[in-house]
């Protein structure tokens, strides 16, 4: 029995590790998408510039990419208009970022940054199986958190 219940909380634990954190403070969400990159390994599907962020409406980035190289608080509005943004969800996100000050990329469903959710990419990562949602927003951050 007691085997069974360590079996148990173990799966548990591991089960919560998949979902996103979320703080207490905010009541917000933020999930981890993507997986660092391996540059020698076979080519890759995703093509972002060095020190961009892309996002795709294709899981593997074949079409309609959106690049930035800076935030961008208004994918449809900002200083660079991701046409597809607001009849689209993303599908595929690639962080090129190259500056080490910047531990992620946070992505946003609403303008201006805000959302009960925030999906992020670490640096050096790409996401070629981003969850199905639509982004209006994008911000590199210094710290462990999108809010």
């Amino acid at each position: 029995m007691r085997k069974a219940l360590c079996v148990l909380f173990a799966a548990a634990v591991a089960m919560m590790s998949l979902l996103g954190t979320a703080s207490a403070a905010t009541g917000k969400t933020e999930i981890e998408v993507g997986a660092v990159v391996q540059r020698d390994v076979s080519a890759q599907a995703l093509s972002c510039g060095s020190g961009n962020m892309c996002a795709w409406p294709v899981a593997d980035g074949s079409s309609s990419r959106c690049s930035w190289g800076s935030a961008d608080p208004d994918w449809q509005g900002g200083s660079v208009r991701c046409s597809w943004s607001g009849t689209r969800a993303v599908r595929a996100v690639e962080n090129a970022g190259t500056s080490t000050s910047y531990a992620r990329v946070c992505l946003y469903p609403g303008a201006d940054y805000t959302g009960d959710v925030a999906y992020y990419v670490v640096r050096g990562a790409e996401a070629p199986n981003f969850p199905n949602v639509k982004i209006r927003s994008h911000k590199w951050v210094t710290g462990n958190t999108c809010w």
